[in-house]
């Protein structure tokens, strides 16, 4: 099945456009594309009739193809999971955060990441407070006056992240050796102003796990936000509230089912349940389809749970209004 899909995807290839060449290095950090890529009128909610469809709310946010579309499970922040073997879940419409270039679908920024050969940028680690968003670096001053007041042993692990090292993370587990390192190519650790500055609204930790919950707990007293003790990654903290999207698009959104966040144990979305022999057929449709002649084509379609055995989804529960 993995083989014939490969087979599909190549001669879909001969029709797409190309992909730049593997190895280009991004021309900014900031995506202005989501405004320009638009192809429709819809670029206020203004002009949205009173009960938009789906459709038009996807054209709103300049995104198409089979992927999923809506707000994230875990925040009110609208993002799009690509139809890949191992998907990400990425932030659309908010400015500052990277993006696919103009033009380029989702599901083919992904696969141009996968083969991409990304340089030293992607190796440095920044630790620093003045590469984040100055009223989110003056509260994690706070926090860690805080944490060091009630004795919580903590270590900044990284704070701004490059796109280019965020990329670079992606790849891992999918066309790089070792575990899945992260489910989004659109992290906060990654956001920019306007001109292109660095001002990230993430900061990762290390903290011993026997003062995790403690550490959340004081995350939360000094106004940040944190995805919990028992996550993925349990020392990412991050700003709520600057997601950049009105009370009025949320509720419009509500209209579309949430989605599910990539689990990193699996890849796929936490309302699916894999098997070991599944989870290999995914990570090796990965591996052929990145393995492609290139240059990358410009795929929507490209491989589903549907495809692979021992895959089994749920429906994932209608967010209350």
């Amino acid at each position: 099945m993995i083989r014939r899909n490969a087979r599909i995807l190549s001669t879909l290839a001969l029709a797409a456009a190309a992909a730049p060449p593997v190895g280009a290095q991004s021309a900014t950090p900031v995506a202005a594309h989501h405004a320009e890529a638009l192809s429709c009128a819809l670029k206020d909610f203004a002009a949205l009739r009173r009960d938009p469809t789906p459709a038009e709310l996807r054209c709103r946010y300049g995104v198409s193809g089979p992927g999923r579309f809506g707000l994230a499970e875990y925040m009110d922040v609208p993002v799009y999971q690509p139809a890949t073997p191992l998907p990400g879940t990425h932030v659309v419409g908010v400015s500052g955060l990277p993006g696919p270039r103009r033009g380029e679908s989702f599901e083919a920024w992904e696969w141009r990441v996968l083969r991409t050969e990304y340089g030293p940028e992607a190796r440095r680690v920044q630790r620093g407070l003045d590469v984040l968003q100055s009223g989110f670096a003056e509260r994690i001053v706070r926090l860690e006056q805080s944490l060091a007041a009630e004795g919580i042993r903590f270590g900044r692990r990284e704070t701004w992240r490059h796109p280019d090292r965020q990329a670079f993370l992606f790849q891992q587990g999918r066309s790089r050796p070792g575990p899945l390192a992260t489910s989004t190519l659109t992290s906060w650790h990654s956001r920019v102003e306007r001109d292109g500055r660095p001002a990230g609204s993430a900061v990762d930790y290390d903290v011993p796990g026997s003062q995790m919950r403690r550490f959340h707990e004081i995350v939360r007293q000094v106004g940040l936000e944190s995805y919990g003790a028992d996550s993925n990654d349990p020392g990412h903290v991050f700003l709520p509230g600057e997601e950049s999207v009105s009370p009025m698009e949320v509720a419009m959104l509500r209209i579309v089912p949430r989605v599910p966040v990539v689990t990193l144990a699996t890849g796929r979305p936490a309302t699916e349940s894999v098997t070991r022999a599944a989870l290999a057929e995914l990570r090796e449709a990965v591996r052929e389809l990145v393995s492609l002649p290139r240059p990358a084509p410009r795929v929507e379609a490209v491989l589903t749970h549907r495809h692979a055995p021992g895959v089994r989804s749920h429906v994932l529960p209608s967010p209350g209004h």
